[in-house]
């Protein structure tokens, strides 16, 4: 089918893409592959077809004019949290966030998200700052995150659900999602590109049970996607840096928690969180 459409192409089966020549484009198939997973067999025609189509709003010329200058997207700018694999094929402009995830500069194409190139990026002539914020203010108010029933596993957690790909923005300015989260803040989590998971680190005894239970629930919501971001943890204070709380992505559970969290919340020493790689969710 993308070759019909679009003429030469390479298929990479080891990384699930499609590289287009003609629009020198890398084309990622996990989405698509977890969206078809989750559909009747008889709709996946349809659902490839309406999938590769949209490579239509990437061609190069069209591309070229839309992004010839920042005036011409200001108001689609929008910032998406991806991980390492979604950045791998470009030059992104993109904030390093922990534990390998990335805020990146994005435009919304009807509801597609194209990262900005750094080739288009540097002729505009804008500080990087000052778009990214912008860009967040833009993700922020284009989708309003909304409280959803977690029925996947027990415990006292919320998930907070938007509907665009970029509703995982919300993680770099939670206080208006989380108005009674107190100053120690909450576990987080972005399993897909529409939900952060959240777990107030207080009361330290109730974070020893529902802590877990989000976890859990949060890695089942990666592995089932679509749209998946990532399987690790971050610590989000009001005010403050995002900090790694968790690895899940290496096979196992690795605790990178800062010592003042783990004193918080009597969690294991960093020897002891070494020796429970592998063991499952356990703190």
């Amino acid at each position: 089918m993308v070759g019909a459409r679009f003429g030469d192409y390479e298929l990479d089966a080891a990384e699930g893409t499609i590289t287009v020549s003609d629009l020198d484009c890398v084309f990622g198939l996990s989405n698509l592959a977890q969206t078809c997973r989750l559909a009747d067999p008889e709709d996946w025609r349809l659902l490839v077809y309406s999938h590769i189509t949209r490579l239509d709003d990437f061609a190069p010329a069209a591309l070229a004019e839309l992004m010839s200058d920042c005036e011409r997207v200001r108001d689609d700018l929008r910032v998406r949290v991806v991980s390492q694999h979604h950045v791998a094929h470009i030059d992104p402009v993109a904030d390093p966030l922990p534990l390998g995830l990335y805020a990146c500069l994005s435009v919304d194409l009807d509801g597609a998200a194209m990262p900005v190139d750094r080739g288009y990026f540097d002729g505009w002539g804008v500080d990087h700052d000052e778009v990214m914020a912008a860009a967040v203010a833009n993700s922020l108010g284009a989708d309003k995150l909304a409280v959803t029933e977690s029925c996947e596993l027990s415990g006292r957690f919320t998930v907070l659900a938007g509907e665009s790909l970029f509703a995982t923005a919300h993680l770099l300015d939670l206080a208006g999602s989380l108005p009674d989260v107190g100053p120690k803040g909450a576990v987080v989590t972005v399993p897909t590109a529409r939900e952060v998971m959240v777990c107030a680190v207080d009361p330290p005894e109730d974070f020893e049970s529902d802590g877990p239970a989000m976890l859990a629930a949060s890695y089942a919501r990666f592995l089932m996607g679509p749209n998946s971001v990532t399987s690790n943890a971050l610590w989000w204070r009001p005010g403050e840096p995002l900090e790694g709380f968790a690895r899940l992505d290496h096979g196992g559970f690795e605790l990178v928690a800062p010592p003042e969290l783990r004193e918080h919340l009597g969690l294991a020493t960093a020897k002891n969180a070494e020796r429970s790689r592998g063991e499952g969710i356990d703190l």
